[in-house]
């Protein structure tokens, strides 16, 4: 069984799937069980290049971990991963690390705001709340992308809505008209703070660094403080 470790794993990529033309999901098998608290990212390193990721997946099977990986232009190991790589390919894994975590009292309402891949450790997190049966008062995720085809996961997640209680999964695209939201996640969660009545809510941010930058000003100036807002950057 792995537990936290500053030492290289041995693992590896047990399957590839595209889940759009940008972004891919690979699986990662361990030997052993890999122990990790949803939220928390991983390092991988491939050929002798490496790059954190968040983990995107929880189940009971302990020695399988899905990362969601998009493709970066130029981008050393997200080239090797997506033209390269085959599955069987040996790779080395150190983690898990970070406190991007869930809290021990969960009697409270979350918010996941997320933009592109941000939504990985949101992902790990429902998986396990889905698992465990422990629910929040009530989960709002608000997950920003381009275009309907950008959606990542979307229909787990509105299976997810009907077996969390609570669950409210609200998908905004920016460049495409469609039945649900548009614009961007900002509308969101400000609509929804101000006008739900809110039980001690704790925001977590995941994304782009200009979409937690923002967030985390408007949150403050709606009253929130950094005790109440979790950041996870990417780019």
């Amino acid at each position: 069984m792995y537990t936290k470790s500053n030492n290289w794993l041995n693992a590896k990529i047990k399957a590839i799937k595209k889940l759009t033309k940008q972004t891919w999901k690979f699986t990662i098998q361990f030997d052993e069980d890999f122990i990790f608290t949803p939220g928390q990212f991983i390092t991988l390193k491939v050929r002798g290049v490496q790059r954190n990721y968040s983990i995107a997946s929880f189940s009971k099977n302990r020695n399988l971990i899905e990362l969601i990986i998009v493709k970066v232009e130029n981008g050393k190991l997200t080239t090797i991963l997506f033209r390269d790589v085959e599955p069987g390919e040996n790779i080395e894994i150190k983690g898990p690390k970070g406190n991007f975590t869930m809290p021990e009292n969960t009697n409270r309402d979350i918010f996941f705001i997320c933009t592109g891949t941000g939504l990985a450790p949101f992902k790990s997190i429902l998986d396990e709340i889905e698992l465990s049966g422990k629910y929040p008062k009530r989960i709002f995720l608000i997950f920003g992308t381009r275009t309907k085809n950008d959606l990542l996961f979307y229909d787990e997640m509105k299976k997810m809505v009907k077996s969390i209680p609570n669950f409210n999964y609200i998908p905004v695209l920016s460049r495409e008209n469609w039945e649900g939201e548009t614009g961007y996640v900002h509308q969101q969660y400000n609509n929804i703070v101000k006008n739900e009545k809110l039980q001690n809510p704790l925001f977590y941010l995941c994304g782009w660094r200009n979409m937690i930058v923002d967030a985390k000003q408007q949150l403050s100036n709606l009253g929130y403080d950094s005790s109440n807002i979790k950041l996870e950057l990417y780019g």
